[in-house]
Parts: structure tokens; sequence; C-alpha cells
């Protein structure tokens, strides 16, 4: 079984140390250097508004700083990484989302609207799959509202309004596979068919079958754990080949303008997307080895002191 060394890890510890955002080099420190989780939720309190909602790129390729319900998504995935942790920092975030969420903003009698339904994302660089669309905007996103939902039948008050909405678009929506995993919308574990993974041919956009199962004590985990442990290698196999974090070259950015024209005619590879890619980076980086840390992929022990 393939399993990622110490030498690997500290060459990938280099190029986040001297690259990730404050975000994810708290969380770095937190997972896997004995850092604070304290300072890890300062951090990603700092990208929570007035309203409660979350913006200011806590999505690498998205720079609107109003709230959305998408935007919450991505950081109820930061949040979790404080798992139990009791903190004042985190329980006013909580406060603040729970707020955001029952205001109202972006939500029909179906659920949120997803990430395509913000029309002031248009206002702010970001890439095509950002970029608003009124049809959109009138339909519920399946993923993002059973998301939102979960978390406010765990940490709302059960006799609020906002509790009995989202009970309402949890059964709703019970047996439909679609949900958010890891920044991914819309996932459906029939149409995406977990167990015909393959890493030559899985589209990018699409979860990785470790971003549904999570852990060894998934109750999936023992149907799929050969796509798992394939992917698990690849993801090792990536990181053992991963080295200085680049921009994008010219030729390459003008093919994807190519291939992706801008409906306003003007460019989606902004010098903001320059440096959201270099983020990502980083953040992919850690959340690879994180994937790793809960499978037991790592061959040293955490965590790592300086």
């Amino acid at each position: 079984m393939k399993k990622l060394s110490l030498d690997n890890f500290m060459k990938l510890r280099k190029l986040v140390h001297r690259s990730a955002r404050p975000l994810d080099f708290t969380k770095w420190k937190y997972l896997f250097e004995n850092g604070s989780c304290e300072d890890f939720l300062l951090v990603l309190s700092s990208y929570q508004n007035e309203d409660g909602g979350f913006g200011y790129n806590i999505e690498c390729n998205n720079w609107n700083p109003n709230s959305s319900p998408y935007t919450v998504c991505i950081a109820l995935d930061y949040l979790d990484t404080a798992g139990d942790y009791v903190s004042n920092i985190k329980n006013k975030m909580v406060m603040g989302i729970i707020k955001y969420l029952a205001s109202g903003a972006y939500l029909s009698e179906n659920g949120w609207v997803g990430m395509q339904g913000i029309p002031t994302n248009n206002d702010f660089a970001h890439l095509p799959w950002f970029h608003y669309d009124p049809k959109k905007a009138t339909e519920a996103d399946i993923g993002v509202t059973k998301r939102l939902s979960d978390f406010i039948l765990k940490y709302a008050d059960n006799s609020c309004d906002i509790y009995q909405n989202a009970a309402a678009l949890k059964g709703k929506y019970k047996l439909c596979g679609q949900t958010l995993l890891n920044g991914f919308p819309d996932y459906d574990t029939t149409s995406f068919d977990l167990a015909s993974f393959d890493p030559a041919t899985w589209a990018l956009w699409q979860p990785l079958p470790v971003h549904f199962i999570g852990s060894h004590k998934s109750e999936h985990y023992s149907a799929l754990k050969n796509v798992v442990d394939i992917n698990l290698d690849t993801i090792i196999d990536t990181l053992r080949n991963t080295n200085e974090f680049h921009m994008m070259p010219e030729e390459e950015a003008n093919l994807f303008e190519k291939n992706n024209p801008h409906p306003d005619g003007k460019r989606w590879c902004s010098a903001e997307q320059a440096i959201g890619n270099y983020y990502g980076d980083a953040q992919c980086i850690t959340s690879n080895l994180d994937i790793l840390r809960k499978f037991d992929r790592l061959d040293f022990q955490l965590p790592i002191h300086s």
C-alpha cells in the first residue's frame, strides 16, 4: 500500500508555508503541526460579512465579497475542520450563518440558489462557472440546499421558522442523491457511478470517491474500497510529483479564453484569477494531505514539530 513519506511531506510543507493564504496556512498548522485551532477559526471568521454570510474570495476563483449560499457552503467545509472544538469565535460564526440563512437571501420555496444564481458575481473577477445565469437564479440548487439544511438542523433552535423550513426541504429531497461535497455541487451517486472511477478519464469537476467515502468509517467504504485505494494512490502520486507552483502560461490562458468565450467580451484569466489559482494550489495540497491523514496513508506520525 502506497503511503506518503516524510520527505515528500516536508517538500510540500515548504510550498504551503510560502504560498498559502493565511486561511489555508493556519488550517495546515492546525491539522499537521499542532497549531492553534483558535488561530485558524479567527482567520476563517474574517471572511464573514455583517449579514452572517461569507464572501471575499473564500472560494479562490470567485472574488465577490458579498455573501451567497454557495460561499457559505465553502465556509462550512472549512468549519468542519474544527470538528467538535469549542470556541466563542466558532459559536459567533455559527450564529451569524443561522442569521444569514434565516434572512431568506436567495431562498425560494424549493431551496437556495447555487453558485451561478448570484448577480453580483459579474461585478468581480470570477471564472465561467460562477458567471450569473438568470435561469439559475430561479432554480434551487439541490446540493447547496441539502448542505445548508443539514447545518440548520444541527445548530438552529427547532422552534424557529428557518428550522422548520430546513426540515421541510430535507424531507423534500430525501430520496435525491444530490449533495454538496468539498465544494462540488449536485453530486449524485447514481449518475457518477463511483465504482467505475478511473483517474485517467474522471472529469476534473466531478467529486472524487474519497470525497464521498471520507474515511474507513464510512458505511460505503467496504463496497468501494478498490476505487478508494486507486484514488488514494493517485493523490499520493500527484503530491510526490508536485514541485513549484507556476502561473498559467500565456499560451494556455489564451486557449482557455478561446474555448470559454466571455459573454461580455472580457477575459476570465485576470490578475485576480492568477492569484486565486496560486492560492488554490496550496488549498488543494492541504485538503489532499488531510484525506491521506484520514485514510492512514501518511508514512509518519503527526503532528510534525518545527
